[in-house]
């Protein structure tokens, strides 16, 4: 898995720089790197249904670490990424509690508008690659759609070279229902999708910044 993560990491920072960083309308761009947590909003997203009952995943908290590039338009902004993250979700099966973890891939293309100084509003969507996911005490590996798109929207407060972003990921239905053994609990179960939604709170890094401070972006002109 180690190699997949790697591989799709310099796929998505390459597919970062495949957007034109130097339009005539652009004022500044940035580039730079992000961390922070996942906190799961289930909303029936991942369910296990069998003759014990119907269980949803309670929330957990997972991690997130990954790059962006942002291209200013006066108070406009373009903003790809690339990000791996790590959610869990906790099935509170009767004397069988079972952990439900999500590994994938997001590349988000988010845009977004600067509403008063330092403060930003931003959306867009999200291709999604699942690396791995894993529920526990079943006795075969459960499968999810690999790849998938999200939503993802969110403000952001830039203090210099720092950010601190707070966003909701949305993760898109993808219809699929499977049959799981859950041990002796339930022999016959149905796992319903696999997607973990996530309010995501990161702290990132501008390594690259072509104005600093930044805000001075909304006194500057463009075409639009």
């Amino acid at each position: 898995m180690l190699k997949e993560f790697k591989d799709y990491l310099k796929s998505g920072i390459f597919l970062l720089f495949l957007i034109p960083v130097f339009p005539l309308c652009a004022q500044e761009y940035s580039f730079g790197l992000k961390a922070g947590l996942g906190y799961t909003i289930n909303q029936k997203a991942a369910e296990v249904d069998g003759s014990a009952g119907s269980f949803s995943a309670d929330s957990k908290i997972g991690f997130l670490g990954g790059a962006f590039l942002e291209v200013g338009f006066g108070k406009f902004f373009v903003r790809p990424e690339v990000f791996y993250s790590h959610a869990e979700g906790e099935f509170a099966f009767p004397d069988l509690p079972s952990t439900y973890s999500v590994d994938k891939i997001s590349i988000p293309l988010l845009l977004g508008y600067n509403i008063y100084g330092p403060v930003d509003i931003f959306a867009g969507p999200a291709y999604q690659e699942f690396l791995q996911v894993d529920l526990e005490n079943t006795a075969s590996p459960v499968e999810v759609q690999q790849r998938n798109f999200a939503t993802q929207l969110g403000v952001k407060l830039v203090l210099n070279r720092l950010e601190i972003d707070l966003r909701y990921d949305f993760t898109l239905d993808s219809k699929r229902n499977q049959l799981i053994d859950v041990g002796e609990l339930m022999d016959e179960a149905y796992f319903d999708d696999g997607r973990l939604n996530q309010i995501m709170l990161s702290i990132g890094y501008r390594i690259f910044d072509t104005a600093n401070p930044r805000r001075a972006r909304s006194n500057r002109g463009c075409y639009f």
